[in-house]
This record gives structure tokens, C-alpha cells and sequence, in this order.
């Protein structure tokens, strides 16, 4: 994929994720499109952006106990995040394998959940693929730890 198609595939899923009404905000920083998780108890986002082997994909918080919440609800449902996000494509009618799903603490202390989508052929198909995991990957992930429902308790 090129740089221009990257690009305009990017600005493509900008439109579509602000329509979709489900980040708190969405962003295209230079060659990344980021996107605000919306109710979670930390800050903490969604990114796409293009690599060699394909979109990468990913949500990122600087919060451990966040990165925390979600690993101790996924040990204590014993789902993979492949299973889940799986399950969250096949509700959007996308029916491809998901990629395994790598977490890590990256170079900026941020704890990571991330996955590549790989390129197709076609540009279009690539821009409909991408669009269907970045929605698939916010609702498996809105549904675990403390992602949703950030309200203080009184």
C-alpha cells in the first residue's frame, strides 16, 4: 500500500469512526488515526495506522490498573482475545480470522494491546476491513476491565 492510499484510507476511517459516535474524539495525526476511548476510567485510545505487513491496530493507556482491569477479566472468563474479537466481528458480518493479539509495555511505558490486519489487494476491501476490526477491536475492548462505565461511584 502506498503512502497516498494509506492516507486517504485514513481519512476515509476518520469519517467513519466519528460517525460511528463511539469514540469520545477521533484524530488523524499524520499517518495514525486516533481514537479516544469514551467512558473509560482512564485515558486511554485507539490507534490504525499502516505498517509493512498491514494495518496496525491497537489500545493503548498509560494506566496500569486499567491494563489491569482488563488482563483479570479476561484470566477470570479464560476467553482469548482472538475468541472475543472473533465474536465481535462476526456481529459487524465480517467473517475473517482474527490476528493474535500481542500486550506489551511499549518504549513510551504505555501498556499495549495490539494486532496487524493485513493488506489485501484491493483498496477499497482494505478500507472496509479496516473500518470492521477498529469497531470490532473498541467493542470487545469496551466490554472488559474498567473500559466503559468510568462514572465515580458516590
Amino acid at each position: 500500500m502506498t503512502t497516498t492510499q494509506a492516507h486517504q484510507t485514513l481519512r476515509s476511517l476518520q469519517h467513519q469512526a466519528n460517525e460511528a459516535s463511539i469514540f469520545a474524539s477521533v484524530t488523524l495525526d499524520g499517518e495514525r488515526l486516533e481514537c479516544e476511548a469514551k467512558d473509560a476510567a482512564a485515558k486511554a485510545e485507539y490507534r490504525i495506522e499502516a505498517a509493512e505487513d498491514g494495518w496496525r491496530l491497537s489500545l493503548g493507556t498509560a494506566d496500569r490498573w486499567l491494563s489491569e482491569s482488563i488482563e483479570s477479566q479476561l484470566v477470570e472468563s479464560r476467553d482469548s482475545m482472538e475468541d472475543l474479537l472473533r465474536e465481535e466481528l462476526v456481529d459487524l458480518d465480517c467473517m475473517e480470522a482474527p490476528p493474535k493479539i500481542r500486550h506489551f509495555r511499549d518504549e513510551s511505558r504505555r501498556y499495549v494491546f495490539e494486532c496487524t490486519v493485513p493488506f489485501g489487494t484491493d483498496p477499497a476491501e482494505d478500507l472496509r476491513r479496516a473500518i470492521c476490526f477498529l469497531l470490532a477491536f473498541e467493542s470487545m475492548f469496551r466490554q472488559l476491565g474498567d473500559m466503559s462505565g468510568a462514572e465515580s461511584e458516590e
